[in-house]
C-alpha cells in the first residue's frame, strides 16, 4: 500500500486527505515513480477549489511537479529505465495524474532526466517555475538579450517570480519587482531585482516612471490580474507587453481599454502547456536555454520551505498566505 494525497470535495487545503492505496501498474507510455519531493503551485490551490481551467474528477489526486526515482515502466517506454532519477514536469492533466504522495504514475511526456548535481528538492522546483517564466517573458512577452528593456515582475517573491527575475537579468533587463509591502525587499534585491515597489504603499505608475525616466516598462509579467491590470497599464511604455499568467486577485479583471488604445499595449495571457509545451519548437528552445543556464549556475531554484507529507495542508496554507520566497516543497514520505 502507498500513501497518496487526494481530495473528495471541493474546497481549500482542509479537504486534502492522506490515504493508503494500492496503485495500478503503469500502462502504455507511463512509469511508476518513487516520489522524493513535490513542488507546490498556485494552479493546484485553484484546482482543489474548482476554480482552475481543468475541472477535478473526484476523488482527485493533486500535484503536477516533482522528482523521484523510476520504480517500474509500462509498455512502450524506451528512453527511461528503472532506477533512473527524474524530474516530473507539469506536462500532464491534473484530472488524470497527481504526484503528491509516496509514489505516482506519470506519463512519459511529463518526465525529464534529473541532473545528478541537483537535489530532489531542487529538481522538484524547476519545471513549472522556470519554463513559465521563460515562456511568458521570452516567447510571449518579447524579452530579448541586450535590449536594455525595463521588466516588471509582480508578486515577485513567488516560485515563478524569482526565476523570472533571474531570466530577465540574464537577458540584460532592468528588473522592477513588486510586492505588497517592503518586508521582502532585501530578499528580492538579493534575488537580482534592481528596484522594488511596495504596491500597497507607493504609487506604482509614478514610481515606474521615476525609475525609467518617464519611459515606462516594456514588459510586465503578472500573476495577479483583477484591478491591478489597470494599475499596470498606467505604468506601461508605448507598445509595451503585459503578460498575465495567474489570477491571484480572484476578482473580475477589467480590460484597460483606453491605456491599451492610447499606448498600443499588447495584453495577453500565458499558460505553460498551451503556450509552451504544446509547441515542440518553443519547448526545444526553452529546454536548451534553461538547461544551459541551470547547469552553469546562472539560474538556480530557491527553496522557501520543505514540508513533510503529513503537513501537506499546512504547505498549501503557507502558500495561500503569500509568505514564501521561492518554491514550497512537500517531501514524498
Amino acid at each position: 500500500m502507498t500513501k497518496v494525497v487526494r481530495f473528495n470535495t471541493i474546497g481549500g487545503p482542509e479537504v486534502l486527505e492522506i490515504l493508503e492505496e494500492e496503485l495500478r501498474s503503469p500502462q502504455e507510455n507511463e512509469v511508476l515513480v518513487d516520489i522524493k519531493a513535490a513542488g507546490l503551485n498556485r494552479a493546484e490551490y485553484l484546482y482543489m477549489q474548482g476554480l482552475y481551467l481543468v475541472e477535478p474528477k473526484l476523488p482527485s489526486r493533486i500535484g503536477v511537479e516533482g522528482a523521484g526515482i523510476i520504480e517500474a515502466i509500462g509498455p512502450g517506454v524506451k528512453n527511461f529505465q528503472v532506477g533512473q532519477e527524474v524530474s516530473i514536469t507539469p506536462n500532464m492533466s491534473p484530472a488524470e495524474y497527481g504526484v503528491i504522495g509516496e509514489k505516482a504514475i506519470i506519463p512519459i511526456q511529463a518526465l525529464a532526466p534529473k541532473s545528478p548535481d541537483t537535489s530532489f528538492e531542487e529538481a522538484a522546483a524547476i519545471w513549472m517555475a522556470f519554463p513559465t517564466a521563460y515562456g511568458g517573458l521570452v516567447e510571449v512577452g518579447g524579452l530579448k538579450p541586450g535590449a536594455a528593456q525595463y521588466v516588471v515582475i509582480s508578486a515577485a517573491s513567488s516560485s515563478v517570480g524569482i526565476p523570472a527575475i533571474q531570466i530577465a537579468k540574464a537577458h540584460g533587463a532592468t528588473v522592477i519587482a513588486t510586492s505588497r509591502d517592503f518586508s521582502k525587499k532585501d530578499a528580492l534585491v538579493d534575488a537580482g531585482a534592481d528596484h522594488v515597489i511596495a504596491t500597497s504603499q507607493e504609487d506604482f505608475a509614478a514610481r515606474v516612471m521615476e525609475i525609467t525616466d518617464g519611459h515606462g516598462f516594456d514588459i510586465a509579467f503578472d500573476p495577479i490580474g483583477g484591478p491591478f491590470l489597470e494599475v499596470l497599464a498606467d505604468g506601461a511604455a508605448i507598445e509595451a507587453s503585459i503578460v498575465v499568467y495567474g489570477a491571484l486577485a480572484m476578482s473580475d479583471t477589467a480590460f484597460p481599454l483606453f491605456p491599451a488604445i492610447g499606448k498600443g499595449l499588447r495584453v495577453c495571457g500565458f499558460h505553460l502547456v498551451y503556450n509552451l509545451f504544446d509547441h515542440a519548437d518553443r519547448t526545444e528552445r526553452a529546454m536548451k536555454h534553461l538547461g544551459e543556464n541551470l547547469a552553469n549556475g546562472t539560474y538556480k531554484p530557491i527553496i522557501d520551505k520543505v514540508f513533510s507529507l503529513t503537513e501537506v495542508s499546512k504547505a498549501y496554507e503557507h502558500m495561500a498566505a503569500g509568505r514564501q520566497i521561492g518554491k514550497i516543497i512537500v517531501s514524498g514520505s
